[in-house]
């Protein structure tokens, strides 16, 4: 899996999501239902964040993403 997107915006994650998967990408969100710990945990530790769970659609999903004008998350 390969890391697309983060934002700390979880409404802005579903969002983008959605703009995947209509595209035929499979997503996998980590820290969707991490918002409660916020205050505990620190902010960067909980952001959303969005996998493409097949590599090879990492290209095709970053494009999405930035034709959407969002910021694609940087490969590592």
């Amino acid at each position: 899996m390969i890391k697309v997107f983060e934002t700390l915006d979880i409404l802005e994650a579903g969002r983008i999501r959605s703009l995947l998967e209509a595209h035929d990408i499979d997503v996998f969100m980590k820290n969707e239902f991490a918002g409660g710990a916020l205050g505990d945990l620190p902010f960067l530790e909980v952001a959303p964040q969005l996998f493409v769970v097949n590599d090879d659609d990492a290209p095709a999903a970053r494009r999405l993403i930035r034709e959407d004008g969002s910021e694609v998350a940087e490969a590592r």
